[in-house]
């Protein structure tokens, strides 16, 4: 197994909608990590690129991770500041692209679909590991976020003291929740934290631990 610990550094804002604050000016906030499923699939897009066809789904197929050949983890902060509010109209975007007809109409509606939105702003740092079969030569930037309008240096890092790993993943993905469940409860320290349906973090692992859980599915090719 090859491991290369990385930093990420936002080069825009990005927004993802994790959160969501109450009071009458509700905001979608974007949560202070960048997920393993969003960066797995963004290092494939760069990696192992599909020409000529238009990537959509109504819905993800995460189980093909395991046959990529890499993955990379959850990426917990360094250094990350928040956005100010904007307020974004949700009627001018339709399944991924834009829709003249829907925007004209939008304009005649006296119902506007209006939200705020908070994201993490440019220069927000960001440390991961990335774990692979075989030597990977990593991009230079790869895209994220909504419509993938945000460009993330990658950059090699030494080890941050703390790995997040996503229990969806480990579960649904490489099937071995129960392994790292079990080495937690082993070095008696379990700390999770919920996020949504596909995110449920594992956080204070070490980079001996995750290599631990992992070496049966990234051993040498």
């Amino acid at each position: 197994m090859y491991i290369q610990p990385i930093k990420l550094t936002l080069l825009n804002h990005l927004f993802y909608y994790t959160e969501v604050s109450g009071g009458s000016s509700s905001a979608a906030i974007t949560g202070n990590f960048i997920g393993d499923l969003a960066l797995s699939y963004a290092f494939r897009r760069m990696l192992q690129p599909v020409t000529g066809s238009y990537e959509y789904r109504k819905q993800p197929h995460y189980g093909e991770i395991k046959d990529f050949g890499f993955y990379c983890t959850v990426a917990p902060p360094m250094a990350v500041q928040r956005t100010e509010n904007y307020i974004q109209n949700t009627l001018f975007n339709v399944d991924g692209f834009y829709d003249a007809d829907r925007i004209e109409k939008s304009g005649k509606s006296p119902f506007k679909n209006f939200r705020q939105v908070q994201g993490l702003a440019a220069k927000s740092t960001f440390t991961a590991v990335f774990l692979s079969a075989t030597p990977q030569a990593l991009p230079p930037a790869i895209r994220i976020g909504t419509g993938r309008n945000t460009l993330v240096q990658v950059e090699t890092h030494p080890p941050n003291a703390e790995v997040w790993l996503n229990a969806f993943t480990l579960k649904t993905v490489f099937g071995n929740l129960d392994k790292a469940q079990s080495l937690l409860l082993r070095e008696n320290k379990l700390n999770f934290q919920y996020v949504l349906e596909n995110y449920a973090l594992i956080k204070q692992l070490s980079l001996t631990e995750v290599k631990e859980i992992f070496e049966e599915v990234f051993a040498h090719a």
